[in-house]
């Protein structure tokens, strides 16, 4: 198959979920199949410079456009980027390049607007959170024209069907490279105490600042790493409220293969988020031998099961976060037991297992459009809740 994915930022050196789920699955697809990539230009990641990937660059619009679009434009800076990528793409005959592919996959609902109307090519569109039903979400299920959807959990499938009335065609979750992200990692913190690592955006949402606020009420004092962007200035003016200024090191934005080092040099892996629609950096660092404490999410017990590879929280209980990380620093044997654990299960959701069910997902789509003669003239939009499931 000729499979294509789209995606702004998706081919460079980014951290975000969406972004290493779809290198991921390009690389690991491109073994087997023919993959080509749409994204903007910038300093490409291993990943895909190391696979069979075809990558199709368009500019780099925030730079490009830095004034005029963004601070005028009523959307999201990441929408107008999105919108600039696409106006592009309609004057420089990028989307009669896709002509020649067998499935396009998407990600984001205004990216799916635009090329399952404009692009005759059998399209899927990929769910990875679900959070409000604002006028994007609306305007998304009466526009798309996503020949077939799937999700990255069954958390996110069962919020899917709740939210818009239809269900999903499949699911497909997120991996982990389980050769890359392993113990053998060489450590790249050292610290004469126990280290508590944090991997994620630096917003309320994820939990960060329960977590500060656990870290400051546990004894004896503990070291936490902060990997990320986000609220920066916030975060560090709790830090200080909290006293806490020579226990916290901010990181900033990690490359997302230099990881594997940062969960080996911690004692607890710890996302404490609100909500979480799978929680990929929990599996990447149980495939580290790194023990968790996470949140009780039903997202997250699909893989870790409370005393097997972690301990859960209750979400927003700082409380109920400072038990769990005491409880785990209280003995190695048992953090010790929990990583081996955490390792073993992390092997059943390997990139490339998650690579073939995605290909499996593309292949019946295909095959179903073979069998079914075509009736529908694609003169307008057809809203996603008409879809037969």
């Amino acid at each position: 198959m000729r499979i294509g994915f789209y995606h702004e930022s998706a081919g460079t050196k980014h951290a975000g979920g969406v972004a290493v789920y779809i290198q991921q699955m390009a690389a690991h697809l491109s073994r087997r199949n023919d993959v080509v990539l749409y994204t903007q230009s910038g300093e490409i990641t291993d990943v895909l410079t190391d696979a069979d990937v075809t990558i199709v660059e368009t500019p780099s619009l925030e730079q490009r456009y830095p004034d005029l679009l963004y601070r005028l434009s009523p959307l999201s800076t990441q929408d107008t980027t999105k919108a600039a990528m696409a106006w592009w793409g309609v004057h420089n005959d990028l989307f009669s390049h896709m002509e020649s592919l067998d499935v396009l996959c998407t990600f984001n609902w205004l990216d799916d607007v635009v090329l399952s109307n404009l692009v005759d090519v059998p399209t899927i569109y990929s769910y990875h959170a679900v959070t409000s039903v604002g006028a994007g979400g609306r305007l998304h299920q009466h526009c798309s024209r996503a020949d077939a959807v799937i999700a990255n959990s069954a958390d996110t499938a069962r919020k899917v069907e709740d939210a818009f009335g239809h269900s999903v065609d499949g699911v497909v979750y997120p991996g982990v490279d389980t050769d890359h992200f392993s113990p053998k990692a060489d450590p790249a913190i050292s610290s004469p105490g126990p280290v508590i690592l944090f991997v994620g955006r630096l917003v309320e949402s994820k939990g960060v600042f329960d977590l500060l606020q656990a870290v400051a009420a546990i004894e004896p004092p503990v070291s936490l790493h902060l990997v990320g962007h986000g609220d920066v200035s916030a975060v560090r003016e709790r830090v200080r409220a909290l006293g806490l200024e020579s226990a916290v090191t901010l990181h900033g934005e990690v490359a997302h293969m230099e990881l594997p080092g940062l969960y080996t040099a911690a004692d607890i892996f710890c996302l404490p988020s609100h909500t979480e629609s799978f929680g990929m950096v929990n599996l990447e660092a149980m495939a580290c031998g790194t023990p968790v404490v996470s949140t009780d999410l039903p997202s997250i017990r699909r893989y870790l099961t409370p005393w097997a590879e972690g301990l859960l929280a209750e979400p927003g209980d700082p409380v109920s976060l400072a038990g769990a990380l005491e409880t785990l620093l209280s003995t190695s044997r048992v953090r010790e037991a929990m990583g081996v654990r955490g390792r073993e299960q992390a092997k059943k959701f390997t990139w490339e297992t998650q690579s073939r069910r995605f290909e499996a997902r593309c292949a019946e789509l295909l095959e179903g459009r073979a069998e079914t003669p075509v009736t529908d003239d694609r003169s307008g939009p057809v809203p996603m809740a008409r879809r037969s499931d």
